[in-house]
C-alpha cells in the first residue's frame, strides 16, 4: 500500500507493450461497489474471497499483462505462491517513511487505515510493513525505492 504500484504499472504495461490490470478496479467493476464498501458491508474477509478470484481470473484469461495487486494480496490464500508461479512478482521495496509520505500524499482512506492520523498511521504502516514483508520478499525480483520508475523497471525485468 502506497509504493506505487498502480503509478509504475501502468507505464511498465506501456514500456511492455502489454494490458495493465489494477485488481482493486477490476474488484470494483466486478461487483459494482467500491473496496471500502465491501471491507464496511461484508467485511475483510469476504473481501480475501474476491480478491483471490479476481487474481485467478486476471490470471488465466490473460497471457502477459501487468497486474497491480492490493498491498495484502500476496499475504491471503497462498496468493504470493500462486503470483510466482504465474510470472514474475516484482516487490517494489519501500521505507516505512516512504510509505507512510506516499500514502498522506495519496489516498489516506484505504479501508485498513481508516480514522488513523499522524503518528498512529505511521505505527500502523510500520506494523503492516513488518508482518507483510517476509511475505513479499519471496516476490521474484525485488525493486528498492532508488529503482522505482518504469524505465529502471523495465530494464531490470528486461535487460
Amino acid at each position: 500500500m502506497g509504493s506505487g504500484k498502480t503509478a509504475y504499472g501502468k507505464p511498465l504495461a506501456e514500456l511492455l507493450n502489454i494490458d495493465f490490470f489494477d485488481l482493486d478496479s477490476y474488484i470494483e467493476k466486478k461487483y459494482n461497489t467500491s473496496i471500502a464498501k465491501i471491507f464496511t458491508q461484508e467485511g475483510e474477509k469476504k473481501f480475501r474471497e474476491y480478491e483471490r478470484k479476481a487474481l485467478h481470473e486476471i490470471t488465466e484469461n490473460n497471457n502477459n499483462f501487468v497486474l497491480a495487486t492490493g498491498g495484502g494480496t500476496p499475504c491471503f490464500d497462498n496468493n504470493m505462491e500462486f503470483m510466482n508461479a504465474s510470472g514474475t512478482c516484482i516487490y517494489l521495496k519501500c521505507t516505512v517513511d516512504e510509505l507512510y509520505e506516499n500514502i498522506l500524499l495519496s489516498n489516506p482512506e484505504r479501508p485498513l487505515l481508516q480514522g488513523k492520523r499522524n503518528s498512529e498511521l505511521y505505527e500502523h504502516i510500520k506494523r503492516l510493513l513488518s508482518i507483510r514483508e517476509p511475505v513479499y520478499e519471496q516476490a521474484k525480483i525485488i525493486v528498492t525505492g532508488e529503482n522505482h520508475n518504469p524505465e529502471k523497471i523495465f530494464k531490470i525485468i528486461k535487460p
